[in-house]
């Protein structure tokens, strides 16, 4: 086999991607999601046994987390796309409310977080992770699901 034959696979590859350059690029929504889910789970970790010195590193996941969370509500769901068309306003609000709760949420977590209020800020937790879990249930597309 002549060396270029060998290349020929990864030459159409690359003219593939080249063509493509979505299969390999998140949505808005998805590189928000993922910036949300890194700041979560960092918070989750240090609520298992919180640190008071560390609580400035806590509030700026939670700030990231709030950021990224208003950004991603503006943002449409790709699920939208496969919704009938006399549908689409109620999910989209319904969406939209949803993010709002969790805004709500991570906003009280800051709270509990500030005034060192431990217990209270491990159930907020748990209660975004619920919150979190309601919202991919209903308004994340299979395709999304890693």
């Amino acid at each position: 086999m002549k060396d270029y034959q060998k290349l020929l696979p990864y030459c159409a590859l690359l003219v593939l991607l080249s063509i493509c350059p979505n299969l390999l690029a998140d949505s808005p929504l998805e590189t928000k999601m993922n910036q949300m889910r890194k700041s979560f789970r960092e918070l989750k970790k240090a609520m298992v046994a919180p640190v008071e010195a560390d609580k400035q590193k806590y509030l700026s996941w939670v700030a990231e987390l709030k950021s990224a969370t208003e950004a991603s509500k503006a943002l449409d769901p790709e699920k939208t796309s496969h919704v009938p068309v006399d549908q689409k306003t109620a999910f989209l609000e319904g969406y939209r409310n949803k993010m709002d709760e969790l805004a709500d949420e991570i906003g009280s977590l800051g709270k509990a977080i500030e005034a060192s209020k431990w217990d209270e800020a491990k159930a907020l937790v748990g209660q975004i992770n619920q919150v979190q879990r309601e919202g991919h249930q209903k308004y994340r597309s299979e395709r999304d699901e890693h």
